[in-house]
């Protein structure tokens, strides 16, 4: 079940899918860690065992290196993990295997998860950045090597990689998967998600890995699904090119069978981009700081900066963050109860060149912060001919709606394309 030609055999599938790998990750390097042999023996593994009832039998997945496994070393993208081997596998990974995914290796994520890049180069611009810090997985599935990965979001890790690279990047409702054997970066903030070739991939793979806290709903989007139109206090730090290609948008839906709506998010909202930030920089000093301490000469200047940034935070702007956020989940009742989604940006533009960091995760930051699922899709093109995604957000707890809206976009765009 993989993107390369179809074979007869999970095995014979996964020699088609190394053979792109090796001919791609040399300039691509999206893989920390991949061992060939494993890949082999746990396909024939899979065709031994038939098991034609599992849900994602033979099914390529990537491992972003956040994750543990028990298998291939997982070192957090740092070099003071570097041959760490963990005892026992995440719990998402325990699923995937469970569900007969085949895992093929790890890849790679910026040093911690945060904002120091990694060697992985965009798969249509090597002299840009693929985002961060799911590097390795959009870029392995945008390249055609997988098609999906796992990859986590504390800011903006899965939409915005997602948007730059133009596949699907999905963020459940926060606490939908479980993060168990994830390293911690911000526990208020962190989520697991996926990084996918099409809504379709990504709704499969959720659907294995969501917890019992989240069932799957009966709710379905009406005939003519409503997208509300929002323009976030951040709107004027977009391109104007994504700023135009979403007007655009708003202008053609009708005729594609949407509702559309213009929608005013509370003002409160303009406080959660720097909300996010303060519960981030705090509890990112605290989990990772101690990971750090004797080994300050093996991190980056950057996440240095970062860590001694956020223990400085005192402990009331900190909670006054928490408690911007809990106010605004509530007022999300006065944005979602006539929408099915609302449609945002999802970066600023196109890929940034690579020497100038992973990107900017301001469109991303206030919807981590509020734990709304959220699903970027590829639906604009940026001056320069790369992709730029469109942020489609959903209600909490309304997944399965939101991923029936974004399918529904996304079969709309390709009879456009």
């Amino acid at each position: 079940m993989s993107e390369q030609q179809p074979a007869s055999s999970i095995a014979e599938a996964a020699e088609t899918l190394l053979a792109a790998i090796r001919e791609r990750e040399p300039a691509l390097r999206a893989f920390a860690h991949l061992d060939d042999e494993a890949v082999r023996r746990a396909a024939h593994g899979l065709d031994a065992a038939g098991a034609e009832g599992l849900a994602l039998r033979g099914l390529p997945v990537g491992i972003k290196d956040l994750i543990d496994t028990d298998d291939l070393p997982t070192e957090y993208g740092s070099a003071i993990y570097r041959g760490h081997r963990p005892r026992r596998d995440a719990a998402v990974v325990r699923l995937l295997r469970a569900a007969g995914a085949l895992l093929v290796g790890k890849t790679v994520t910026t040093e911690f998860a945060l904002f120091q890049a990694g060697p992985t180069r965009h798969p249509l611009d090597p002299g840009r950045t693929p985002g961060g810090s799911s590097s390795g997985s959009a870029a392995a599935v945008a390249a055609g090597l997988l098609p999906v990965a796992l990859g986590t979001q504390t800011a903006g890790s899965i939409t915005r990689p997602a948007s730059f690279c133009g596949i699907v990047g999905f963020k459940p409702t926060f606490g939908a998967i479980d993060r168990d054997g994830v390293l911690p970066v911000s526990g208020t903030l962190d989520t697991v998600g996926l990084l996918a070739r099409d809504v379709a991939a990504a709704a499969a793979v959720f659907d294995v890995l969501r917890s019992d806290r989240s069932a799957p709903s009966e709710a379905e989007p009406a005939a003519r699904p409503t997208i509300g139109f929002a323009r976030p206090p951040e709107w004027d730090q977009a391109e104007q090119s994504t700023r135009d290609g979403i007007d655009e948008l708003k202008r053609r839906l009708p005729d594609a069978g949407f509702d559309v709506q213009d929608v005013e998010l509370p003002a409160s909202f303009a406080g959660l981009v720097g909300a996010q930030n303060t519960i981030m920089e705090y509890e990112a000093a605290r989990s990772l700081g101690p990971r750090c301490e004797g080994n300050w000469s093996l991190v980056s200047p950057r996440l240095t900066e970062l860590l001694r940034r956020g223990a400085s935070i005192p402990e009331r702007d900190y909670r006054r963050a928490l408690q911007l956020a809990h106010e605004c989940r509530s007022e999300l009742g006065t944005v979602f109860p006539h929408l099915d989604a609302l449609l945002v940006p999802a970066a600023r533009g196109e890929a940034p060149p690579a020497e100038d960091g992973t990107g900017d995760p301001v469109f991303c930051r206030a919807w981590t912060l509020l734990g709304c699922p959220t699903v970027s899709l590829p639906l604009l093109t940026g001056p320069s001919g790369l992709p730029v995604g469109i942020q489609l957000v959903g209600a909490l707890h309304d997944d399965d709606r939101l991923l029936a809206v974004a399918a529904r976009l996304e079969r709309w765009h390709a009879g456009e394309a």
